[in-house]
């Protein structure tokens, strides 16, 4: 029996860095095997990509989907096995994911198979690159509200399109779109007092409409996917609520490519749910250190290397009485 509500919440593109994940490879059986079965289904050398690199190939979108994935089902698979093959969904109370880490959480709250879900990445990958041909990017902003937001966004409008992309906390935010008037957001922002106003070493301006493209490609793929209904509570990044219904989740998917990831939002349901203790599941800190700046009642943890997964299985133990 579980004492305490946790959350499970898996990371996104962005954190990946050439190492990754290989000191849980060589100490667990089960993340050779999960690298392994990523491997095969998508006839790419992902673990050698994640461990060797180089940089160039990993900081590739595919390549960079498929390694943050398999890092952070592998950290899932750990957690299965030390409790018995207790499926993932029985310890934790909610899972949810940022942007891609979506479909990580999906696959371990029993929607999507693992081949599902490596396909799925795969073809997303390859639409959003398709789709941001015709040049863009994103930017990060720190420092500034949503109504400094808007106004520096009205400011970039004559220059082309932008808009907000992911609402990450109270006063970060990223922001997609094309380049000139990418441009004149980070000089605003900068001008108005933002203590971080940079562009991303991204090429593809993501979740914004001119992803359009890309989201009728998936949905077209995810029509012949069998997605099931979510074994434990899972956030939709493109509502911020609780999904059940499968077609709901497709739809969110599809949704979720022209539409800004509402982190925030999530963050601040988590008292509703009760939860107070959550583990990010793959590589980096970024959503860990989000809620634990977000003051919700929530202290999350961090699992990305073989101590920090060591720390977390005695941490459970303790919440999980038997």
């Amino acid at each position: 029996m579980i004492t305490e509500k946790i959350a499970f919440v898996f990371p996104g593109q962005g954190a990946q860095r050439v190492g990754m994940a290989r000191d849980l490879y060589d100490e667990y059986q089960v993340v050779r095997h999960t690298f392994e079965q990523v491997s095969d289904i998508s006839h790419k050398n992902v673990a050698q990509a994640c461990f060797s690199g180089p940089k160039e190939i990993l900081n590739k979108p595919e390549m960079t989907s498929l390694g943050t994935f398999a890092h952070s089902v592998s950290i899932a698979k750990i957690i299965e096995t030390h409790f018995g093959d207790t499926p993932l969904y029985n310890i934790g109370y909610a899972v949810t994911g940022h942007s891609m880490g979506q479909y990580s959480a999906l696959h371990c709250v029993g929607s999507l198979t693992m081949k599902d879900a490596v396909v799925l990445l795969s073809a997303r990958s390859t639409y959003m690159s398709m789709a941001g041909q015709d040049g863009g990017g994103m930017a990060c902003i720190i420092g500034l509200d949503k109504g400094m937001i808007e106004k520096v966004l009205l400011a970039a409008s004559g220059h082309g399109f932008a808009a907000i992309s992911n609402h990450n906390a109270r006063d970060q935010f990223i922001i997609s779109g094309q380049n000139d008037a990418l441009d004149v957001v980070v000089a605003r922002a900068r001008a108005m007092g933002a203590k971080i106003a940079r562009r991303l070493n991204v090429s593809v301006p993501a979740h914004c409409a001119l992803m359009q493209n890309a989201e009728y490609l998936l949905r077209a793929r995810l029509e012949n996917i069998d997605v099931k209904s979510p074994k434990t509570n899972w956030f939709s990044n493109q509502t911020a609520n609780v999904m059940s219904n499968p077609q709901d989740v497709k739809d969110a998917l599809a949704d979720q490519m022209t539409h800004g990831v509402r982190w925030l939002e999530i963050m601040e349901k988590f008292p509703e749910y009760n939860i107070t203790c959550a583990y990010e599941l793959g590589p980096g800190k970024v959503l860990s250190g989000l809620i634990n700046r977000a003051n919700v009642g929530c202290q999350a943890h961090v699992t990305d290397n073989l101590k920090n997964v060591r720390a977390m299985l005695a941490e459970l133990e303790n919440k999980i009485s038997r």
